[in-house]
């Protein structure tokens, strides 16, 4: 049995097909979404997110703003959230680096950027990197048409406020369904999956909750 070539101290048993060959157990174990870009359909990556519990830690202040949302949050809101989710999901097809911790730093962007219209003095806090720059957007887009007076009427006008509550909100789940590994898909994963009948049948869908 040939060794496996990243650690070159024990034998290659598994598959890898992000390196097209096979690796050593512990050099899996170790090294999956730290230095292996492992693709979504790896099975060892699929089974190694049924035991996984460790997160990414949460913003206290967010987090426990979140926690005071309740159903009337998601009722009012569950458009938008949707709305957003399936933006991220699209984005992620259009940009195969795409990773959670882009998607996380992206919603924390888009938060800054609220912050300073809220004090009057406008700036894009863009994050950095063109795939982050990318969604981010993307996202927003979403928000300053959303932020605007509807001329048909048809709609409210989003809130500054508001807008905050939401990305609060679509952080902490994002932190909730990914890991602390850096190249973790884990969310993204969650949530092009939900969306996949919407791709292929373009229908209504709605959005994971922790």
């Amino acid at each position: 049995m040939a060794m496996c070539p990243l650690c070159s101290e024990r034998a290659g048993k598994r598959y890898c097909p992000a390196k097209d060959t096979r690796i050593c157990t512990v050099c899996c174990g170790t090294k999956r979404e730290v230095e292996i870009d492992c693709p979504s359909s790896c099975p060892y990556l699929k089974t190694s997110r049924s035991y996984e519990s460790e997160r990414p830690i949460q913003d206290p202040e967010v987090a426990a703003r979140v926690r005071q949302f309740d159903v009337r949050f998601l009722e009012q809101y569950h458009p938008l959230l949707d709305l957003l989710t399936l933006a991220i999901a699209e984005e992620r097809r259009n940009s195969t680096w795409l990773v959670d911790h882009d998607v996380i730093e992206v919603f924390r962007a888009l938060r800054t950027t609220l912050n300073t219209l809220s004090s009057g003095i406008y700036y894009e806090s863009l994050p950095e990197g063109p795939i982050r720059q990318a969604l981010f957007r993307r996202l927003k887009a979403i928000f300053d048409e959303l932020m605007q007076v509807d001329p048909a009427g048809e709609r409210p006008v989003l809130k500054v406020s508001e807008a905050a509550d939401v990305l609060d909100f679509l952080t902490v789940v994002a932190q909730a369904n990914s890991s602390v590994r850096p190249k973790s898909r884990r969310y993204l994963d969650m949530i092009s999956d939900r969306f996949a009948g919407r791709f292929e049948s373009q229908q209504p869908t709605g959005l994971i909750i922790p």
